[in-house]
C-alpha cells in the first residue's frame, strides 16, 4: 500500500477550498489552546483578505495577473518558505517545522532581529520564549532553559562548546536566525547541559543581486554601521559570494564604561554539478573596551541579612585601566550531494579560536551598612579556547511494510583545547564608598606565576534516529548516540604538573518521540531525551575534576500550524531531572579569578509553557511566550531542602512583541511594542563560618519597550526603538554579597536608518 500523507493532503485541500476556512479554525483553536486572546475584529480581517502573503499582496492593491505568470514568480517560493516560522534544523539535521519536533522550538527570525534592531546574541535569547539570560559581567552570558544550563551552541547545525568565560556576545550581523532547542539535545550534538542547544544559522549567499546596510545612532553614544552584500559571481548563477561586516562603539549606562566591537564574514557557495554544492567561509569578530566587574551587595554582620545595594545605576566600581579583549575567529567548509533517490550526503569542517585578554579592578567584598565601602582587588586573566568539529551525516526515506519513513545517521567529531595561564601582580587593595567611588588607581604589574591549567577534551560518536509513519496521523521519532571521550586536564605550577584523565566509551544517549496528527492544524507529541555532560573545565578544591552532568527530560504537549504556518501555536508540560551540576564552591574559593566547584547534587526543574510566534493578518504579527516553572534542589545544600535552587529561574517568565503596519493612507507606517515581565527571584550562597548560609532577594519587574518606523520608499526606511520604555530600575542578576549583582539597562533609544537597493 502507498504511503500518504495526511498533512500535506490536508494542506492540498486548504489550499483548494481557499483560506478562509483555515482562518475560521484558526478563530476557535488559538484561545481555547494558547490562553492568548486576539480580537475578532483582527481574524475577520484576515478572514477577509486571506492568509497567505500571495493574497496578501492581492489586499496591498497589487495588480491582478494571469495566473500563468504568476505561477513562476519568486515570491511563490518565499511564500512557502514562511520566513516568519521557517523550517529549524535545531531538533534535527534537516529542516523540519516546529510541528514535526516532538520538543519544544523557538525562533528568532530575521524579521523580527530587524523589527527590535537586535545586534547581539544575548539581545536575541533575551527575547525567546523560556529563555533566562544571566549576564556574569557586562559583556559575558550565560543562557538558562527551565532553569538549567545551555551551553551547546551549533553552528549551521554542527556542534559546539559554549564557554562564557572567553566568548563575547556573537554580532548578529552574520546570522539569518536563532534557534533554541529546549531541553536535552545529546541525540545529534553528544555533550551538552540540559537546558538545551542553541543553533545559530548563518546568512547564505543569494541568487539576486543585494546591498544593504544600516546606520545607527543611540543612548550613551551608541552609533553603528552595518553592510550585507551579495549575490551571483557568474552568468548562471552557479557561484555566488555573500560580505556581511558591522562596526559599533558604544559607551554606557555606567560610568566609563565602553566597548568596540568590529565583526567581518564572508561565504562562498558553487554548484559543482546541479546535484552537488561546497560552501566555504570564515569571520572574525573583535571587541574591546573598559568594563566593570559587578556590584556587592549589602550584608549585615550582626543580622546575618543581606540586601542589594540603592546606588545609583551609574555606579562604575573599577579603575580608569580596566580593560576588555576579545577575539573570535571561525573558519567553515561544506559539501553536500543529493542523490536521485531523496537521500543526501552532507560533511561540514568547523574551526574557532576564542580569546580574551582582561585586566580588571574589581568589587569582591560585601557592604556593611553605614560604613558603605567595598574593597577592589586587581586580577588579570588570559583564556584561549580553540575547537576543531567536523559532522557527516546521511538522510532520506525508506519503505518498509508497505509505507515510507525517513532515517538520518551520522558521525560526529571535535577537538578542543583550553588554556588558562595565571598571572600573579603587584599588592593592589583599595577601598572605595560606594556613593562616591574612586577609579584614578596606579595599575599593578601583572607577570606570568607559571601555574594554570590546560584541558584538551576529544569528542567523538555516532548516532541516528528514524522517523516512522506508523499511520497516515502518527509518526514514532526513535533514536540514538554513542559518545567517547577523551579528556586530559593539566593543572601546574612552577614547581609541579598534575594531568587527570577521564576517558569514557560508549555512552549511549537514548530519544523518543511520538507525534499524532488529530486534525489538519493540530498535532500532539510526547517525547524523552537524555543528556551526559562531562565537566572538564571545573575543579573541586582536592583539583579532581567534577562529575559529569546527567540530564533527562519528560515532555507532552500540543502544536498548532495555521495560515500555511505563518502562525505557530504550542503548549508544553515538561518535568527536566539533573545531577552533578557543577556550581562554585564559597566556602573553599578565595580568588574569584581561581574559583573552585562543587557537584550540585540533583535538581528537578518542572511546569509548562505557552507559545504563539508569527502572523495574524498580513500586517500583524505576534511573538508571546509563557513559562510557569519551579526548579528545586533536591539537596540539602543549605539546612533548608526544596529551597528555590537559583535566581536562575523565576517562577514566571512572560514575553511579547507585536507589530503592525497601518492600513490606507498611513501603510508606509510601522509601530510596535513588546513587554517582559520576571517574577521575583533569590539566591542562596554558602560562605564559611561564622557567615553560613546568605540568601539575597530581588522583587519582580517587568519592562515595557516600543518602536516605530516608516517607509520612506521601497529603499530607504527608518525605525526609532525604545527599550524599558519607563525606565524600570531593576536587578538583571543576583549572586551574593561579595559580588555578581548587575543592574538591568535603563530607558534608551535607538535610531536606525537601513537602505537596500
Amino acid at each position: 500500500m502507498k504511503h500518504s500523507n495526511r498533512r500535506a493532503n490536508a494542506r492540498a485541500r486548504a489550499a483548494r477550498n481557499g483560506a478562509a476556512t483555515s482562518c475560521r479554525t484558526a478563530m476557535r483553536w488559538i484561545p481555547a489552546a494558547v490562553g492568548l486572546v486576539f480580537s475578532a475584529s483582527a481574524f475577520g480581517q484576515e478572514a477577509t483578505t486571506g492568509t497567505t502573503p500571495a493574497t496578501a499582496a492581492a489586499a496591498t492593491g497589487s495588480a491582478a495577473k494571469p495566473s500563468e505568470h504568476a505561477l513562476p514568480a519568486v515570491t511563490v517560493n518565499g511564500v512557502r518558505e514562511n520566513p516568519v516560522n521557517p523550517p529549524t534544523t535545531a531538533g534535527s539535521k534537516v529542516p523540519l517545522t516546529a510541528r514535526e519536533v516532538p520538543q519544544s522550538v523557538t525562533v528568532v527570525n530575521s524579521e523580527r532581529i530587524r523589527e527590535q534592531n537586535l545586534v547581539t546574541l544575548e539581545d536575541a535569547l533575551a527575547q525567546a520564549t523560556g529563555v533566562f539570560v544571566e549576564k556574569r559581567d557586562q559583556e559575558r552570558t550565560i543562557y538558562y532553559s527551565r532553569g538549567l544550563e545551555i551551553d551547546t551552541f551549533l553552528l549551521d547545525g554542527v556542534p559546539t562548546k559554549y564557554d562564557w568565560r572567553n566568548t563575547v556576545q556573537p554580532d548578529l550581523s552574520m546570522i539569518d536566525r536563532v534557534e533554541v532547542l529546549k531541553g536535552p539535545s545529546g541525540l545529534l550534538s553528544g555533550a551538552g547541559k540540559t537546558g538545551g542547544a542553541i543553533n545559530l544559522v548563518r546568512k547564505k549567499p543569494t541568487r539576486e543581486t543585494q546591498v544593504q546596510g544600516a546606520l545607527s545612532v543611540g543612548s550613551w553614544n551608541n552609533y553603528r554601521a552595518e553592510i550585507d552584500a551579495g549575490g551571483a559571481l557568474n552568468a548562471d548563477g552557479t557561484l555566488r559570494a555573500r560580505l556581511t561586516g558591522a562596526f559599533q562603539d558604544k559607551d554606557s549606562f555606567i560610568d566609563k564604561a565602553n566597548m568596540r566591537t568590529g565583526a567581518l564574514y564572508g561565504v562562498v557557495e558553487y554548484d559543482i554539478t546541479p546535484s552537488t554544492m561546497v560552501t566555504v567561509g570564515a569571520s572574525y569578530q573583535d571587541s574591546e573596551g573598559r568594563q566593570p566587574w559587578t556590584l556587592p551587595a549589602y550584608y549585615n554582620p550582626v543580622t546575618r541579612q543581606a540586601s542589594l545595594l540603592d546606588v545609583p545605576r551609574s555606579t562604575y566600581l573599577g579603575a580608569d585601566w580596566n580593560s576588555d579583549h576579545f577575539y573570535t575567529t571561525s573558519a567553515f567548509a561544506e559539501l553536500e550531494h543529493k542523490f536521485d533517490s531523496g537521500w543526501q550526503v552532507k560533511g561540514a569542517l568547523r574551526y574557532l579560536n576564542n580569546q580574551m585578554h582582561r585586566e580588571q579592578a574589581y568589587a569582591y567584598s560585601p557592604v556593611i551598612p553605614g560604613v558603605n565601602t567595598t574593597t577592589l582587588f586587581a586580577a588579570k586573566q588570559t583564556y584561549t579556547q580553540e575547537q576543531t568539529s567536523f559532522d557527516v551525516y546521511a538522510n532520506g526515506p525508506f519503505s518498509l511494510f508497505g509505507r515510507r519513513h525517513k532515517a538520518l545517521v551520522g558521525f560526529n567529531f571535535s577537538d578542543s583545547e583550553r588554556r588558562d595561564p595565571r598571572y600573579s601582580s603587584t599588592p593592589f587593595t583599595q577601598v572605595v564608598n560606594i556613593f562616591n567611588p574612586r577609579s584614578d588607581f596606579a595599575k599593578p604589574v601583572f607577570t606570568p606565576n607559571g601555574s594554570g591549567t590546560t584541558t584538551a577534551t576529544r569528542q567523538y560518536g555516532v548516532y541516528g534516529d528514524a522517523r516512522f509513519s506508523l499511520l497516515d496521523p502518527v509518526t514514532l521519532v526513535l533514536g540514538g548516540r554513542l559518545s567517547w571521550w577523551d579528556i586530559n586536564a593539566r593543572q601546574y605550577t612552577p614547581t609541579a604538573s598534575v594531568t587527570r584523565q577521564d576517558n569514557i566509551n560508549a555512552k549511549f544517549t537514548p530519544f523518543a518521540g511520538l507525534i499524532y496528527d488529530f486534525t489538519e492544524h493540530w498535532s500532539a507529541y510526547a517525547s524523552y531525551a537524555e543528556i551526559f555532560q562531562p565537566q572538564d573545565e571545573y575543579f573541586t578544591a582536592s583539583g579532581n575534576l567534577v562529575d559529569p552532568i546527567k540530564g533527562k527530560q519528560y515532555e507532552v504537549g500540543v502544536k498548532g500550524e495555521f495560515f500555511e504556518g505563518a502562525l505557530n501555536t504550542s503548549v508544553a508540560l515538561f518535568q527536566v531531572r539533573e545531577t552533578g551540576r557543577a556550581t562554585v564552591d564559597y566556602v573553599n574559593t578565595t580568588n574569584p579569578s581561581n574559583p573552585f566547584y562543587v557537584s550540585q547534587g540533583e535538581t528537578k526543574s518542572e511546569g509548562f509553557e505557552l507559545e504563539a510566534s508569527g502572523r495574524i493578518t498580513p500586517n500583524w504579527t505576534v511573538y508571546a511566550g509563557y513559562t510557569f516553572n519551579v526548579t528545586t534542589d533536591l539537596q540539602d545544600r543549605t539546612g533548608q531542602l526544596n529551597t528555590a535552587f537559583s535566581a536562575i529561574a523565576p517562577k514566571h517568565l512572560f514575553k511579547l512583541w507585536t507589530q503592525y503596519r497601518l492600513p490606507g493612507d498611513f501603510k508606509r507606517w510601522r509601530i510596535g511594542g513588546g513587554m517582559t515581565a520576571v517574577s521575583h527571584v533569590q539566591n542562596t550562597a554558602l560562605f564559611p563560618a561564622p557567615i553560613g548560609a546568605v540568601t539575597l532577594r530581588r522583587g519582580g519587574y517587568a519592562t515595557f519597550d516600543a518602536a516605530i518606523g516608516y517607509d520612506f520608499n521601497k529603499h530607504v526606511s527608518a525605525d526609532l526603538n525604545l527599550t524599558n520604555l519607563f525606565d524600570r530600575s531593576y536587578y538583571a542578576r543576583i549572586n551574593n554579597p561579595r559580588e555578581g549583582n548587575i543592574y538591568g539597562q535603563p530607558r534608551a533609544a535607538m535610531f536606525t536608518v537601513r537602505m537596500k537597493m
